[in-house]
């Protein structure tokens, strides 16, 4: 185990279990424990029961003595913390009541709690919930679904991270709180199993939370990852990550029922994001100083959208990079630059042809947000985003 990963488990450990008079034996240490957070005290409940069986199965392949626990939170139950293996599940903590899921307390503390139960050399952490990218929950009137593409009844339910309707409100998970509750350096990957993640905002803020994370720059099918064909490269002590994207694309894309060809997967190497910010400052900085409202005015119309709703607001971000280069107001070698940093980033893609109704004549592999003057309210919450900091006030 890592110096740091051990004094971040140590540091864990004290303040989750401060004040304990009889702390529990230190239970052996394993190659590695992958951590899945089921935030699925919503609507796809039925399909976080579903992904539990699909895991078992998985467990089968692993061999060695990696583990996985599985934090659970449905409608009307106690939360739980269980271990999956090819033989069944073992409840390791029952919480005494319900709790909000969706809550970076919550994650917090559920990450505290695997490092004192199950001490590893290497951690991983799957996020499985919706999902909505930085978009704040407050705008939901941006999530109304296009019918001029045709109606969305004959597609599979797709599934911001994470959502709670257990609690009253309903509980959002917002992007600061969701960094905040990570530490840095403690996993090695995170995976998404989760709408829109794959946002450039997302990941820059994320940066520093783990080497690799797995995501989808668009919609997820709530069916979500198929874990009984990837948790033998996740379990291994040099997991496969590329494996797992190629399992995920060629599920869905090759799957027996048409309605289910639709799919976007990346894989991102969080190292190479300050260098990608780097090169898109340099870009943008360039853009406006050729064109002051070239954000503000830009005809979306050229850009890909990554969304299906009547307002589109999630765009493909190397359609953002080729419609400043259409438009002259970068250079080729400052657009070449971009390009190259851009690639150091993100070392997979996938995407099929079509999302349900929506074409993706582009994918790179990340989204990005546009600030047109016309989505004022959107662009306030922007403004607070690292990444536009990063990039737009450089």
């Amino acid at each position: 185990m890592s110096q740091i990963k051990k004094l971040l488990t140590a540091l864990l450990a004290c303040l989750l279990f401060a004040g304990c008079d009889d702390p529990l034996e230190t239970p052996p240490v394993a190659e590695r424990v992958l951590l899945v957070y089921l935030a699925a005290d919503n609507n796809l409940s039925g399909n976080a029961l579903d992904n539990i069986e699909s895991l078992k199965e998985g467990m089968g392949a692993v061999s060695g003595n990696a583990r996985a626990l599985v934090y659970v939170d449905l409608p009307d139950e106690n939360p739980t913390l269980r271990e999956i293996s090819a033989s069944g599940e073992t409840v390791l903590h029952t919480w005494e009541s319900g709790h909000d899921s969706a809550s970076g307390e919550t994650l917090q503390e559920v990450i505290g709690l695997v490092c004192e139960l199950a001490p590893a050399d290497h951690y991983g952490l799957l996020l499985w919930s919706h999902g909505m990218g930085w978009v704040p929950s407050s705008a939901e009137n941006y999530f109304v679904r296009s019918l001029s593409r045709g109606s969305d009844d004959v597609w599979p339910e797709t599934k911001f991270f994470g959502q709670d309707t257990g609690v009253s409100p309903d509980s959002y998970m917002e992007l600061d709180e969701l960094a905040a509750a990570i530490p840095d350096h403690l996993f090695d990957y995170i995976l998404f199993d989760a709408c829109f993640m794959g946002s450039v905002e997302v990941l820059y803020a994320l940066r520093d939370k783990a080497d690799y994370i797995i995501c989808s720059p668009a919609e997820v099918i709530a069916d979500g990852f198929p874990y009984a064909q990837i948790m033998e490269p996740l379990c291994r002590e040099n997991p496969d990550l590329e494996t797992v994207c190629e399992t995920y694309y060629r599920y869905y894309a090759e799957h027996d029922v048409p309605q289910y060809h639709a799919a976007t997967v990346s894989l991102v190497k969080t190292s190479a994001l300050e260098t990608l910010a780097s090169a898109t400052a340099a870009l943008y900085t360039a853009a406006l100083s050729a064109d002051s409202r070239i954000f503000s005015f830009m005809d979306s119309g050229q850009l890909q959208p990554l969304d299906r709703y009547a307002r589109h607001f999630v765009f493909d971000m190397g359609s953002i990079a080729d419609e400043l280069y259409r438009q002259a107001v970068v250079s080729a070698e400052q657009y070449a630059e971009w390009q190259d940093a851009f690639s150091q980033a993100v070392i997979y893609e996938a995407h099929t042809p079509w999302f349900f109704s929506l074409q993706l004549d582009k994918c790179c592999g990340l989204s990005s947000y546009v600030p047109l003057a016309q989505y004022a309210d959107l662009n306030a919450f922007y403004v607070q985003q690292e990444w536009y900091h990063r990039v737009f006030s450089e």
